[in-house]
């Protein structure tokens, strides 16, 4: 089989020209490389040509199609990618599928917005679906993208903390969405109580338990994290996940904890123990020029009104 060789810097032009006819595209280093069907003559265009079976085949990096492109997420077989300038969207997503096998369907992530923090999505590419099985340090995940929002960037920070939790009473993860934060805890406590407003990410976060094997139980409950019912000081630790709208649950959270672990997004550390209390702020994940998410464990006798 041959195939067209082409400079990264270049291969945009030549993509766009033949994308129709295109059944694959791979990279190296240096080059990128683009399979054909046998329906196009190559005649006059003074490419260059190699035999495609003595290149080890890599999946390109989006950027070096699409300069500046690199804000995406891989959610199973649903791609989400958020592009920083304005550009040709449907090709676009035929690239990727091209040079993605593993990649199903493509969606154009925009704002986080409303009170259940979802995605407003564009669908750009491939077969429309919004749900899919996504797995995270070996603990697999049913969710649709649609009904909750998913941040893989924090994965590794989701297992570094329930690594350091020690379970010494019971555990409730105050916004637990799809189970993001819930089914790493499971796997090393006995008990833990999963809640959210989101009744269709409760349904998800069941469908995930079936998933995984787990060492402990769950009891999964839906509420308003501003009425909490549960009886005062009834978990000796809060997960609190909620970083754009933390403040407004604060004072609830502390009535049925003894200690919060939050997540706040803030400028510093000064205005997050300002906002929610002395403790040990730490920056987790960049979230914009001015604004990164902090994470904090604080005894609710530090939180003042």
């Amino acid at each position: 089989m041959v195939c067209i060789k082409i400079e990264k810097e270049k291969s945009l032009e030549v993509i766009r020209e033949l994308i129709n006819n295109i059944k694959y595209i791979f990279s190296d280093k240096n080059f990128i490389y683009i399979e054909l069907d046998d329906s196009i003559s190559l005649q006059d265009k003074n490419l260059e040509l190699v035999e495609c079976s003595r290149i080890e085949k890599r999946t390109p990096r989006l950027s070096d199609i699409f300069p500046g492109i690199r804000g995406f997420y891989l959610l199973g077989d649903i791609l989400l990618i958020t592009p920083k300038k304005e550009i040709d969207r449907t090709l676009l997503a035929k690239v990727i599928l091209k040079m993605n096998p593993k990649v199903k369907t493509i969606f154009l992530r925009k704002k986080v917005s409303g009170e259940l923090r979802i995605n407003e999505l564009e669908f750009l590419g491939g077969e429309y679906k919004t749900s899919t099985i996504y797995k995270e340090n070996g603990i697999s995940f049913y969710i649709d993208i649609s009904k909750v929002y998913v941040n893989p960037s924090l994965s590794t920070e989701r297992a570094r903390t329930a690594n350091e939790i020690e379970c010494l009473g019971t555990i409730l993860d105050a916004f637990c969405g799809y189970g993001a934060f819930t089914l790493y805890l499971l796997r090393k406590c006995n008990y833990v109580v999963a809640g959210d407003l989101n009744i269709e990410g409760l349904y998800m976060l069941k469908k995930s338990i079936s998933l995984n094997r787990t060492k402990g139980s769950v009891d999964i409950v839906q509420y308003d994290a501003k009425f909490l019912p549960f009886r005062d000081k009834s978990f000796y630790l809060v997960i609190a996940d909620n970083p754009t709208l933390i403040t407004e649950f604060k004072q609830e959270l502390c009535r049925v904890g003894k200690e919060i672990i939050f997540y706040i997004l803030s400028k510093d550390e000064n205005e997050a123990k300002e906002k929610l209390g002395e403790g040990n702020w730490i920056p987790v994940n960049e979230y914009s020029k001015d604004f990164r998410i902090f994470k904090g464990r604080v005894r609710c006798n530090y939180i003042s009104n």
